[in-house]
């Protein structure tokens, strides 16, 4: 696409529009808190130092913001919705205000004359088909045929616009190679941490099960089944996913980069560990699917596999009871595992009538995937079918957007970690990995929307392809781009150091 937007670059302070900036932003902020403060509870008003803290981040050190973003969203994304701020996550809130610290400052530069015109890529386009898809087409149907969304309907149909603008974010923040390699390592410190939480709760060691259960509540309709690690992410498939993902971040970095080589290969077991730990199938495919997809991209098959075997191996012997616990619910009459049964009992019984039901595979049936039923298995059921969701959110536009979202991004991925030499080739290949292993886990859930799990995935996406806008210029010391009229930043070599 030839079309473009002007955004301003969050780079090339000047000590006169930051102080100015800065000022005018902490008189509007307390302004508009003021109103607001009066009808809120005293344990919220406690936390509006924090916040204003928050958007101050973003305002003053974008970077940050992103790094604050790769370090938050991993530990605090299984929080229960509305617990402490109505409406939202914990982690949604930090976005949020970190949004609009980055945009106070873009607004503050562009009143300073600094602007930076970027390209309206391809996969924006993708994405934004993604997101009218699934909410303004369905909240449409759902008018057509005399129906009134409820606030699940709401909510739901925010989901695609929330990543879109998580991906903007970190696309507008990290804008240098250091910069990338510095969300890496974040991301790759963060969720270390919860491949130790999952498999000690998969293995119930040390009460981390009650810890975790106390903490971040529910995984769907009950507790924690155990032998599943649902970690900090309150979601076993999300850490099946996320596991996933970081091993294609360290596999890419091992086979593109350089320095401490033990440490990304003590990672990678880790990742790998974390998920077999989550109890899930679904974490053992995407494992295989990352990897099959980095060998795929790079060309080191027999490498990769050599590599991959043993770990699994000595991963199932030392997460046995884990193995163990899942082995035992198949059901012997029909080889299959008893959840995979229920799965799609749910799905005959609930979900493809209404899906098939006049033309609601056209348009969808409603962006709400949380059901009511009368069930022995509990009082509610969630879609777990990734394609029939994306029938039921917005029928066949919906399902053709997510394909050619997957097309155009794979696409764009794999050029970028064939042609760049810096760190935003192992995040491209990162990137390209997880998108395909999301692609073929969406035939048991909507892959594309786990919390955590999708977050990391437009994050990847958004670090994979920023700061490739038309004012930008080629820099042959980092392998990428620096901005127009600054210095270039300093070379990073593409290690954990």
């Amino acid at each position: 696409m030839s079309t473009e937007v002007t955004v301003v670059p969050l780079s090339g302070d000047t000590t006169t529009w930051r102080r100015r900036g800065g000022v005018v932003l902490l008189g509007v902020v307390a302004g508009a808190l003021v109103p607001v403060g009066v009808a809120l509870p005293p344990y919220v008003l406690m936390l509006m130092p924090v916040a204003v803290g928050v958007i101050a981040i973003g305002y003053l050190r974008p970077h940050w913001a992103a790094y604050l973003l790769f370090a938050v969203t991993p530990l605090t994304a299984g929080l229960t919705r509305g617990s402490s701020i109505p409406l939202l996550r914990p982690y949604e809130a930090v976005e949020i205000l970190l949004g609009a610290g980055v945009a106070a400052r873009a607004l503050a530069q562009r009143r300073a004359g600094y602007r930076l015109p970027l390209r309206l890529t391809r996969i924006d386009a993708v994405i934004l088909a993604m997101a009218v898809t699934s909410s303004l087409l369905p909240l449409l149907w759902l008018a057509a045929r005399g129906l009134s969304p409820t606030l699940e309907d709401l909510l739901y149909a925010s989901k695609i616009w929330k990543f879109y603008g998580l991906f903007l974010l970190v696309r507008a923040c990290v804008r240098t190679d250091r910069q990338v390699v510095r969300c890496l390592q974040v991301s790759l410190a963060a969720y270390a941490v919860v491949a130790v939480v999952a498999m000690l709760q998969a293995m119930n060691i040390a009460g981390v099960p009650q810890l975790v259960n106390t903490i971040y509540g529910a995984e769907g309709n009950v507790f924690p089944r155990e032998g599943r690690g649902t970690s900090t992410l309150g979601s076993s498939i999300a850490v099946g996913d996320v596991m996933a993902f970081h091993l294609a971040i360290c596999a890419a970095w091992l086979l593109h980069g350089r320095g401490r080589r033990p440490l990304l290969a003590a990672l990678a077991v880790l990742f790998t560990f974390g998920g077999l730990a989550s109890g899930q199938f679904s974490g053992v495919i995407a494992l295989g699917a990352v990897m099959l997809a980095i060998a795929i991209l790079t060309g080191h098959v027999r490498r990769l596999l050599l590599a991959s075997v043993p770990v699994v191996l000595i991963g199932a012997a030392v997460l046995w009871p884990v193995a163990q616990a899942r082995i035992a619910d198949f059901d012997i009459s029909t080889g299959l595992p008893q959840s995979w049964m229920v799965r799609y009992d749910n799905l005959r019984l609930f979900v493809w009538p209404q899906v098939f039901s006049g033309f609601n595979w056209l348009f969808g049936v409603r962006p709400s995937e949380h059901i009511a039923v009368d069930a022995d298995w509990g009082p509610y059921i969630y879609i777990e079918s990734g394609h029939t969701w994306l029938l039921w959110t917005g029928g066949i536009p919906f399902l053709l957007a997510f394909l050619l979202f997957t097309w155009v991004t794979a696409r764009t991925t794999a050029a970028v970690a064939r042609r760049h030499p810096g760190p935003r080739r192992v995040a491209a290949s990162a990137a390209f990995a997880s998108l395909f292993a999301v692609f073929v886990l969406m035939s048991f859930d909507p892959h594309i929307t786990l919390r955590g799990a999708a977050d990391l995935l437009f994050s990847l996406i958004a670090l994979s392809i920023g700061g490739q806008g038309r004012g930008a210029v080629a820099n042959p010391d980092l392998g990428g781009t620096a901005e127009v009229g600054h210095p270039p930043a300093a070379t990073e070599p593409t290690a954990i150091t």
